[in-house]
């Protein structure tokens, strides 16, 4: 009997989300700048000055379409890592915010105009399905863009 009752309690041990992945400033700090479909949440919110409206649903078919039409306008595209100015993680670790700047360039395929510019951005993390991910994003460029 008590070594059924061991085995089951260390069953339940490693069935328990021993893998769940809490909010740090560490993994804030690596991700920065690094958004794809696997840190996104499934309903993560984008918006950005290259959108006419925001996304919501990253992963989508649509968005995927929007962020390639995007990409193949510019050529020479230059982005530095972005700079945070705070990074904030809740005590319980299950959300964090960092905002901060970014500049980016590039040449419009369309115009050849060149675009240089730095962005301000606010960036929010919630824990879902056992990971931090990426709740919503918003970038805006700080004064006028030339």
């Amino acid at each position: 009997m008590r070594l059924a009752t061991l085995l089951f309690a260390l069953l339940l041990v490693l069935c328990l989300p021993a893998s769940a992945q809490k909010c740090s400033e560490q993994f804030v700090r690596n991700t920065l700048g690094h958004a794809d479909s696997r840190n996104q949440a499934e309903d993560a919110y984008f918006f950005s000055g290259a959108l006419d409206k925001p996304q919501v649903g990253l992963k989508s078919e649509e968005a995927t379409k929007k962020w390639h039409d995007i990409d193949r306008s510019r050529k020479n595209v230059k982005q530095d890592p972005l700079k945070p100015d705070k990074i904030f993680v809740a005590p319980s670790g299950d959300m964090a915010y960092s905002y901060g700047t970014a500049h980016m360039s590039f040449d419009e395929v369309s115009s050849g105009e060149h675009v240089d510019f730095t962005a301000a951005f606010l960036t929010v993390w919630k824990v879902e399905d056992g990971a931090c991910k990426i709740a919503a994003s918003m970038f805006e460029p700080e004064g006028k863009t030339k």
